[in-house]
């Protein structure tokens, strides 16, 4: 299952999605997540140069992977990709859920997270929106988690 958490900057699209992935993790799910940095202008601040995979990078490489005891990361040079493709081609373990913060133009399942009706009203327009949430609102995370496991195990 693949959802997108979006919403506008400093709604709390972060902190719905790190307490997604905590509580379907409790619940022995298998979480992948995918961030969009769609700030206009500003790419992604990369790991420090000292690091060796990091200076095979800087030296040129197209791909730099670094293979520790429990993790792997991997720097890929690319251009924009469509999230179907980030998804085909970078998530490599298979998992129950993919989360996706951000691609609000994408066709997958949504979650708004706003602050006011004005936001709300501008975002309801895209598709494919299942659930929308407040996060300030009483139980708003009991509510979420309520949705979530209905629609992770297919009973929404």
């Amino acid at each position: 299952m693949i959802l997108q958490i979006i919403g506008y900057k400093n709604v709390g699209k972060t902190t719905l999605m790190t307490h997604a992935i905590s509580f379907l993790k409790e619940q022995n799910f298998k979480v992948a997540s995918i961030k969009h940095h769609g700030h206009q202008g500003e790419d992604i601040q990369l790991q420090h140069e000292h690091v060796d995979h990091m200076k095979h990078f800087q030296s040129g490489a197209d791909q730099s992977i670094v293979q520790g005891h429990a993790y792997r990361q991997t720097v890929t040079r690319t251009t924009e990709q469509s999230l179907s493709n980030i998804i085909k081609e970078s998530v490599t373990i298979d998992c129950d859920v993919v989360l996706v913060e951000g691609f609000k133009h994408e066709n997958y399942d949504k979650v708004i997270v706003y602050d006011n009706e004005k936001q709300l009203h501008e975002l309801n327009h895209l598709n494919n929106i299942c659930y929308r949430i407040k996060l300030n609102e009483p139980n708003a995370f009991q509510k979420f988690d309520e949705w979530l496991i209905n629609k992770v195990t297919h009973k929404d």
